[in-house]
């Protein structure tokens, strides 16, 4: 592995580890594929070609999109399947993907779409809509994906959009992403006043279809109502705990106790603002969440989702991500840096650290596997099938 941290462990708990995480069914609840560091270890010819590609785009987020997924393009082309290797070296069994609740007006929407669906041909993928399926990737050494949806646009007022998006395979969808909409009231908002009306039939439509509840980005109140009323398990699949660290996108605890009630977990994310506010942020913060929200709720309801770091040059994310943190709704006091780092998290074959970490911190096989991906498993068995 690239980076392998030092946890000060010694051979004995080296050796557990990597079988721990070879046998172990890993979930990243939201990844955000390989990671920014994937364009610096291609041959110079294929950085030369990827540079012509981005300045033939030139809309901003469109080239952001292209760049998110040339390494995919890559390997369907054939000229590099290096974005599957490091998949396989990091051991990964089940990332993310992107669908939109949409009505097919959105025209980046349906380009992030079309680009997903570009690559679910490639031989060493697998999209997947059930748990079933994620295990027999695991068993065919494929990586798996499934669709989750932050809804970055205000989300639409017809549920039949909802099952549109459930034929295309989408089986998580977020209910507010920051801001306030139709739905409910984000997590920096200025006010808080739970779900809406129609909220409330999208958290019961998601319950009736089969389609996982996650209130990551959710406001206090807006968690709260979804763990109240969803009569399925609820989750926050990229999150912290605020009781570590006081930041917008951590849960108090009232909230990861109403999360866990409802069966659901807590993904926690590898985002170094979300974590601390230490001048060298380290995977060591990230298991300082694990830990808390463990000691408070149980291991059960603990798991991954890293939603960092993102894939794309980092010039090109301070270029273009930088300045639409403010429309997203993130703040300044929120203090979100695009390409600031976990030391021990730099890109996804990092994942073993995690497990080296939880080994290190005195977990037993059975809670590690738990964590790493059996607890998110659960809830999806439990309402995806």
């Amino acid at each position: 592995m690239p980076n392998k941290f030092d946890f000060g462990l010694g051979p004995e708990q080296e050796s557990r580890a990597a079988r721990l995480h070879k046998e172990s069914i890993v979930v990243d609840l939201l990844s955000q594929h390989a990671g920014s560091n994937i364009f610096t270890h291609y041959p110079g010819e294929l950085q030369a070609e990827f540079a012509s590609r981005m300045m033939r785009v030139a809309n901003a987020m469109d080239r952001f999109a292209e760049a998110v997924y040339w390494p995919y393009e890559m390997s369907k082309t054939g000229k590099s399947h290096l974005i599957q290797d490091w998949y396989r070296e990091s051991g990964l069994t089940c990332g993310t993907f992107g669908i939109e609740v949409q009505d097919g007006r959105d025209p980046f929407a349906n380009l992030w779409e079309a680009k997903a669906m570009r690559y679910a041909d490639l031989p060493w993928l697998r999209y997947v809509t059930s748990a079933s399926e994620i295990r027999r990737a695991k068993c065919s050494g494929e990586t798996a994906f499934y669709a989750h949806c932050q809804p970055l646009s205000p989300a639409p007022r017809d549920l039949r959009l909802w099952d549109l998006a459930y034929q295309k395979g989408l089986r998580s969808f977020m209910l507010t992403y920051n801001q306030m909409d139709i739905i409910g009231v984000g997590c920096t908002e200025r006010v808080d006043a739970g779900l809406s009306s129609f909220g409330l039939e999208v958290v019961k439509h998601c319950n009736a279809i089969g389609m996982i509840v996650d209130v990551s980005h959710c406001g206090h109140l807006t968690t709260m109502d979804a763990c109240r009323y969803s009569t399925k398990p609820v989750n926050a699949n990229h999150t912290a705990a605020r009781s570590v660290h006081r930041h917008a996108r951590g849960k108090s605890n009232e909230a990861l106790k109403a999360i866990a009630a409802t069966g659901g977990v807590i993904g926690v994310v590898a985002v170094p603002a979300f974590l601390t506010d230490a001048d060298e942020p380290s995977v060591e913060h990230m298991l300082d969440h694990i830990d808390y929200i463990s000691g408070l709720v149980g291991w059960r309801h603990v798991a991954i989702g890293t939603d960092w770091p993102l894939q794309a040059p980092e010039a090109l994310q301070r270029e273009l991500l930088a300045p639409s943190n403010r429309a997203l709704g993130f703040r300044e006091e929120d203090r979100l840096d695009v390409t600031r780092r976990l030391a021990g998290f730099d890109d996804c074959r990092d994942l073993p650290n995690i497990t080296r970490g939880l080994v290190h911190r005195g977990y037993t096989d059975e809670q590690i596997k738990g964590i790493l991906g059996e607890n998110a498993l659960r809830v999806f068995e439990e309402v995806c099938g």
